[in-house]
């Protein structure tokens, strides 16, 4: 028997379909917050189903897109005759297990397929929801960030960077030290654009930090950390701004639409958002700084 649930993340809507098989009751927690009303046009559907097939590719004939392994998860993207994709994932160390999300160019028609244990489906299933709320949101203006966002003065501050660079550390310095500060995501915020203003919203994907707020507030600016020997900040320019925000971003860059979607939206939130780099040590001296030239940016402090 299937079960229909639907979420409202940055104001749009999306649904998944559970097919028997996949249990996961009391396991969405994570999604509680975002839980709505069913909706006749949710920005997809997602069927998730249980797959009784040793192989993500089953043996079919199809064209590897690109490749990566990040700390033994591996993630594959395929491509076929019909044109269509296919995102798997697995870990090195367990590859009986396996998710691949097989899905048209068109976003139309797609379908989940999990083979692993409880726990397994609940990380597939949120790396595929992730995964298809970047595509299908992107031409809505908005962003899948892979940031950790902190709210302060009802304003939302996104730091970023590669993984390790300190994005989590600096918003539990601005928590710790800066008065009035609290985090909303800590791993993957929307960012959409409303009426030429950039909001940054909470999202269920949060990393290993259980943070999953349902709220929103305007985009205050971002930072572009560097770990470093010394603190040192500085506003970028129209360019270096695009280049700094576009490789945190989340889609398929090499797909042409998706790249135009991503490319428009950056370009019209840089032209509204200060963008900062900053070489940093993990002290509250680095946290003052960054939320000093923000605040002066934004004209939070005059």
């Amino acid at each position: 028997m299937k079960q229909n649930l639907y979420y409202k993340v940055a104001g749009l809507t999306f649904g998944i379909e559970l097919h028997e098989g996949i249990a996961l009751d009391g396991m969405l927690g994570a999604y509680e917050p975002f839980r709505t009303a069913q909706t006749d046009e949710p920005l997809f559907l997602l069927k998730v189903v249980s797959s009784e097939e040793s192989d993500a590719r089953g043996g079919k004939d199809w064209k590897l897109l690109l490749d990566h392994d990040f700390e033994g998860m591996i993630t594959e993207i395929y491509t076929d005759e019909a044109d269509a994709y296919h995102y798997t994932l697995h870990f090195s160390s367990q590859p009986e297990m396996w998710t691949c999300v097989d899905f048209t160019r068109d976003l139309r028609q797609m379908e989940c397929r999990i083979h692993g244990n409880q726990r397994f489906q609940l990380f597939g299933l949120n790396n595929a929801l992730m995964l298809l709320f970047a595509l299908c949101s992107a031409p809505h203006d908005t962003l899948l960030f892979h940031a950790s966002v902190t709210m302060n003065g009802g304003k939302g501050y996104l730091f970023l960077g590669k993984s390790g660079t300190g994005k989590s550390t600096h918003s539990q310095l601005w928590i710790k030290y800066i008065e009035g500060c609290e985090l909303l995501n800590d791993d993957n915020p929307a960012v959409r654009l409303i009426d030429g203003r950039p909001w940054v919203f909470g999202t269920p994907w949060s990393g290993k930090t259980p943070c999953y707020k349902n709220q929103q507030v305007p985009v205050g600016g971002f930072v572009r950390l560097w770990q470093a020997p010394v603190n040192e900040i500085q506003r970028l320019s129209m360019l270096q701004a695009y280049a700094a925000l576009l490789p945190t971003i989340s889609n398929m860059r090499w797909e042409k639409q998706c790249a135009d979607n991503i490319n428009a939206t950056i370009n019209k939130v840089i032209q509204v958002a200060p963008v900062f780099s900053l070489k940093n040590r993990p002290e509250e001296a680095a946290a003052r700084l960054s939320f000093n030239a923000l605040k002066e940016a934004d004209g939070s402090r005059q």
